[in-house]
């Protein structure tokens, strides 16, 4: 039996009643099931009663908690799809509060409020009646759980990562299979993992090999909990049907590269080596790693490449040459055939005939080549893309490619390696068939990737037509290039469909309407300074009532934005978001207070109740201004500062504050009228007179560690006020391996006690004997232990020109391995001795 509970139902229950409230609840919906879901029969003592005269047509019904709560409920989801008509829906909480007033039915806008001396049962009954009669419940506009009596707990926790939502139809329309490949565009909280989840698991019901694949780390992790929880409600065990996959993890395990470098690295080589260009260019180290990324080392230009067969080297069968000529698809110059890319695009549309067929992988095969074959995008190319790719001048480019011949000669003259290079040693690997394929591929936070990590995700998929990518081109704010138009231009290259079904997610599930209202005034302007794009400029539709209004602080003292920050490092629930680190930096200096400063790169992909903006804007004033201005054409350079605006606020679920120190005038006039001016900072005036625990700090830090936020969790567990020692400094070490200290990181965690995370380190530092040390120390079974090495351990470890300290320790596992075997041994000889004597009986008896 099925339980659906809406969010606003919790969201009414008053805080320290919630686990008294599931308390009953439970004890109802146990006692309906056993009695045959007949409420007549149930037990004496639980009061039920149908509310009639709904104008909407909804049989609501009334449970009473206690003489000043009620909780409303149906039985009546014919609204809802057939898999949950067998259900009960929690609708509502309704009380009669300490001020003696009635509390809104949810569902209802403007409820007058009616106040009583006291709880007059009679009357408030009445009043529940009467206001029930308007109440109306669309499962396409509430946000409702899905849950059973053993999960009834975990509504205590509002970020429980196993809580399953009822999809709504919108959502629900993007599981239907069809036989082609599919692109969900979603907002913020508009539900596009979710829906992921949902699609693998029918995946999962079927013999197919499913993959997953992410950009971070803390999703997989998210990922796989949310879909052993799908599993599990659906009635069986799918652990294990689904592969769920952190891309660059992947790629380094295939190709044995684990030191990559990565923007904190370049960062620090970029200012030392090439101050000057950086200078000459004008561009921040960022906007020069985002044109290497995503451009010059991370495209696949198959628009500019030659596709020249020298057919010398490639043996192409004179049959498809001369197919290929008399159709106009390619021309042979002497010992040169020449492919026509887009006529052979074309001729994908219609039956191929085998010679065809053979010109269509021919270049395909080229394409891969190429790419493995030129880690950079060639300097005329670059120089020549027009200003819908990069919005720098020529002169700037050539500065920009010139770092990008500094760095590539830096990473190979160091053996180093940085995300675009494994990548292309992991497509020559799929070229020579030693990484096996996926029958289905589904890929979140698609806008993150480089365009060549996403056309290695298309070759995974052994049918090109069974790949499910997701993103928002809204928060790309990594350094990347991403444009939907190429990923389709990719997967004409890649497969005979035209390009994906679209599916565009608009309903935002998680922010209030104040903050919704904010984004898409934001998504107007950047409309009206940068030009409508139809694919990627939506508006969104908000689910959560209104909250509060969005605070702007116009303090006259600067003491007032002290104490507000500092109030907020306070509470658990609150985040702070800077725009970038050297802001960070400048915050902390600030105050002596250290909590959860984030910038927004950082906070993307979590969610806080409250979030307080602390120069998202400011910091950028000039680029805002020229961005509205209206002076210069539409350069997609700005859309970069709309998108980390956009990410920032839409981290906030209830309350929004601004504080800015210089806020361009044209942003703050576009944005006012949704703005609360506030003069200065009281703690209940900001809503942030909740105090919180030492235990929702340490919940806190564990989440923040789970995401490698490392600074904040070591911050958050200090806050907690608990014995940490052992937390701060694993999360200590754990940050020098994000600096690129591996081998030090290794050695501290191994002290701690951490060998997992120890070996990591080890391995990304490229240490084997310190690798093996960790494993070793892990305890692991000797056949675990030969997988996860990956070369013979044996011959490893006494080919060593000394022991090894951890020798004893690896003598005793495979001590255990020798005995398993001998074991092994001893049975198969029993088995044999006993199949001989039956043999020799039935000999015996004939």
């Amino acid at each position: 039996m099925k339980i659906l509970v809406t969010e606003r139902f919790l969201d009414h229950i008053p805080g320290g009643q919630m686990e008294a409230v599931l308390g009953k609840m439970t004890r109802f919906v146990q006692d309906y099931r056993d009695f045959g879901f007949n409420m007549a029969g149930m037990r004496h003592g639980v009061s039920v009663r149908e509310i009639g005269n709904n104008r909407h047509g909804l049989r609501i019904f009334k449970f009473r908690v206690t003489k000043s709560d009620r909780v409303l409920f149906t039985f009546d989801v014919s609204r809802l799809r057939p898999e949950y008509r067998q259900s009960i829906l929690f609708l509502d909480y309704v009380l009669h509060d300490e001020q003696g007033q009635v509390g809104r039915v949810i569902g209802l806008r403007n409820q007058k409020i009616q106040a009583y001396n006291h709880v007059d049962e009679e009357a408030f009954d009445a009043w529940v009646d009467e206001a029930s009669q308007h109440y109306d419940y669309d499962p396409n506009h509430a946000i409702t759980r899905v849950i059973d009596v053993k999960t009834m707990g975990r509504l205590l926790d509002t970020r429980d990562e196993k809580v399953l939502y009822y999809l709504n139809d919108e959502q629900y329309a993007c599981l239907q299979k069809k036989d082609a490949p599919a692109f969900l565009f979603g907002s913020a909280g508009s539900g596009k993992t979710t829906i992921n989840i949902y699609k693998l698991y029918l995946l999962a019901l079927a013999p197919v090999k499913v993959a997953y694949f992410t950009y971070s780390s803390f999703l997989v992790e998210d990922a796989k909990k949310l879909f052993l929880k799908v599993s599990e409600e659906g009635g069986g065990n799918l652990n294990g049907a689904v592969e769920f996959i952190h891309l660059q993890e992947h790629l380094s395990h295939h190709t044995g590269r684990h030191q990559l470098v990565n923007y904190p690295q370049f960062q620090h080589w970029v200012a030392s080596h090439h101050p000057v260009l950086l200078q000459k260019a004008g561009i921040g180290p960022l906007g020069v790693y985002k044109e290497i990324r995503g451009l010059i080392k991370g495209m696949v230009p198959k628009e500019w490449i030659g596709y020249e067969i020298d057919l010398e080297a490639k043996k192409v069968a004179p049959p498809v040459i001369e197919a290929l000529e008399r159709q106009g698809l390619a021309k042979l110059r002497g010992n040169v055939l020449e492919l026509f890319p887009e006529k052979l695009y074309a001729a994908k549309k219609e039956f191929l005939d085998p010679f065809t067929l053979g010109g269509v992988l021919l270049l395909h095969q080229h394409l891969d080549e190429w790419l493995v074959a030129h880690k950079m995008m060639g300097r005329e190319t670059y120089l020549g893309l027009d200003e819908g790719y990069s919005p720098y001048t020529a002169a700037q480019r050539e500065a920009i490619y010139e770092m990008a011949m500094s760095y590539q000669e830096w990473l190979e003259a160091s053996g180093r390696v940085d995300e675009n290079d494994i990548s292309r040693l992991y497509l020559k690997k799929i070229m020579d068939g030693k990484v096996p394929g996926y029958d289905y591929v589904v890929a979140d936070e698609i806008q993150d990737l480089t365009e060549l990590q996403t056309y290695i995700l298309i070759k995974l998929a052994n049918n090109r037509n069974h790949l499910l990518f997701s993103g928002d081109i809204n928060q790309t704010i990594r350094p990347t290039y991403f444009h939907m138009g190429r990923v389709e231009s990719m997967m004409k290259v890649s497969n005979t469909h035209l390009g994906f079904d679209k599916h565009l997610l608009v309903k935002n599930y998680r922010s209030a309407l104040e903050v919704v209202e904010l984004a898409n005034r934001l998504i107007d302007l950047r409309c009206r300074a940068l030009g409508n794009h139809k694919k990627n400029d939506y508006k969104e539709q908000a689910i959560r009532d209104r909250a509060s209004s969005v605070f702007y602080c116009d303090f006259k003292s600067p003491a007032d934005v002290i104490r507000l920050i500092e109030t907020g490092l306070n509470r658990h629930y609150v985040a702070v978001v800077v725009p970038d680190e050297g802001e960070k930096v400048q915050l902390q200096q600030m105050t002596p207070i250290k909590g959860a400063i984030f910038t927004v790169e950082e906070i993307k992909g979590i969610e806080r109740d409250y979030v307080i903006c602390y120069n998202v804007a400011s910091r950028y004033k000039k680029q805002w201004e020229t961005a509205l201005s209206g002076d210069e054409a539409p350069n997609s350079t700005y859309r970069f500062y709309f998108n980390l605006l956009y990410v920032a606020l839409t981290r906030a679920r209830n309350q929004l504050v601004f504080v800015e120190t210089d806020m361009p005038k044209p942003l703050m006039e576009a944005l006012r009228d949704l703005l609360l001016i506030k003069h200065e900072f009281e703690e209940g005036n900001f809503l942030l007179a909740e105090v919180s625990s030492e235990n929702q700090f340490y919940q806190e830090a564990a989440l923040y560690e789970r995401r490698e936020l490392y600074e904040q969790a070591i911050n958050a567990y200090k806050l907690s006020g608990l014995d940490v020692e052992k937390e701060v400094r694993r999360c200590k070490a754990l940050v020098k391996n994000q600096q690129g200290y591996h081998l030090e990181a290794g050695h501290e965690l191994g002290k701690l006690g951490f060998h997992s995370l120890a070996a990591k380190c080890y391995l990304q530092a490229g240490d084997e004997l310190n690798y093996l040390k960790a494993l070793v120390n892990q305890g692991l079974p000797f056949e675990k232990l030969q997988e996860r090495f990956g070369q013979d351990v044996l011959m490893f470890i006494y080919s060593q020109k000394e022991n090894p300290a951890f020798l004893h320790r690896f003598n005793q596992i495979y001590k255990l391995e020798i005995a398993r075997r001998l074991g092994a041994l001893d049975r198969m000889q029993e088995s044999l001795q006993n199949l001989n004597r039956r043999w020799q009986g039935g000999k015996g008896n004939a």
